[in-house]
């Protein structure tokens, strides 16, 4: 009898383990699935005229500042003919392809801090030579003042972020 309570309370263990397991696994697998989505939009724009993709990159979790909130963020770093004004003239015309993560998502997401940040999308252009990290962030890039002279004046970064969700159990953001 005692041998199929410990049996009984083994397997009622176990079941709690799988369960939480699922819910930590499935909202990284769920994450990871919107951040694909978020950032083809990016990546279906055709290119400008006399441009070349030169790379790609996305990330998802907690990519700056403090907390535990969950940052989405997408790029394509180019090398292109077109001034900065003629790119984000470009990329401003293809901002209605863009919506948030929270549209992108079929059961939505919380925002963290700013709730009404996330129905306003916007493609950034970035002179690679005037980049740099935000709050030290390793991901996400803004304008800087400094130029870095090493670098040439074709070379851009277009980026879009949407950031400060919930975390929802995705140890990313911890």
């Amino acid at each position: 009898m005692l041998k199929n309570k410990k049996l009984v309370f083994l397997k009622i263990f176990l079941f709690i383990l799988l369960i939480i397991s699922f819910l930590i696994i499935g909202a990284t697998i769920r994450n990871n699935i919107l951040l694909n989505k978020y950032a083809n939009q990016l990546y279906t724009i055709p290119l400008p005229n006399n441009t070349t993709q030169i790379s790609y990159n996305k990330a998802v979790g907690n990519l700056y500042g403090t907390g535990t909130h969950l940052d989405f963020v997408a790029t394509i770093e180019i090398q292109s003919m077109l001034s900065e004004i003629e790119l984000i003239d470009y990329y401003s015309s293809q901002i209605e392809n863009i919506r948030s993560v929270d549209e992108l998502s079929i059961m939505g997401l919380s925002a963290v801090y700013f709730p009404d940040d996330h129905t306003i999308q916007n493609i950034e252009v970035i002179p690679k030579a005037q980049s740099r990290f935000k709050y030290g962030s390793s991901k996400i890039l803004e304008k800087s003042d400094n130029i870095n002279n090493s670098i040439g004046a074709d070379m851009f970064v277009i980026q879009i972020k949407d950031t400060h969700y919930d975390s929802n159990l995705d140890l990313r953001t911890h």
